[in-house]
């Protein structure tokens, strides 16, 4: 539904997902050391989600990225998007090293882009044409929010 509903919300397409077999998705929503999944229920209905996924490169393990934030139509303006990203953001500042998450979101999401200013994020670059959906080009805003500063060699301390 989020691919078909969502389009631009996504990097990846319902056409390509759908093709996909299941066992991709349960590796994808396995919680492990580096990959966490974030959802809420109303019912036995999941109505939001989002993920968040640390580097695993020696050299960007003080990085994490937030994947698929989604929360369904008719459940928007409700604080769910903000509880789930909350969450992430608790989960990410106990993990030793971790220094900054990461997101990329569309130009024109303005709801979305308000979420994660409210929630510290910055803007630190666009790219253009990021995503073609049917035939029309859609540019991200690259976001990032700091979760500390520590001694190490080339911080901003």
């Amino acid at each position: 539904m989020a691919l078909k509903e969502s389009a631009a919300a996504f990097g990846s397409s319902y056409s390509e997902e759908v093709k996909r077999p299941l066992a991709s998705f349960k590796e994808r929503l396995a919680v492990v050391d580096d990959n966490w999944v974030f959802g809420s229920l109303r019912g036995k209905n999941l109505i939001g989600v989002l993920r968040l996924v640390r580097e695993k490169g020696k050299k960007e393990r003080h990085k994490a990225s937030i994947y698929g934030m989604y929360v369904e139509p008719s459940e928007r303006g409700k604080g769910i998007a903000r509880k789930l990203l909350a969450a992430a953001i608790r989960t990410a500042k106990k993990l030793r090293g971790l220094r900054q998450i990461r997101i990329g979101v569309v130009t024109s999401n303005a709801a979305a882009i308000a979420l994660y200013e409210r929630a510290g994020f910055v803007k630190y670059g666009e790219e253009e044409e990021a995503l073609l959906i049917s035939g029309k080009f859609y540019s991200e805003f690259l976001m990032v929010k700091k979760l500390y500063r520590s001694g190490l060699k080339g911080s901003k301390s």
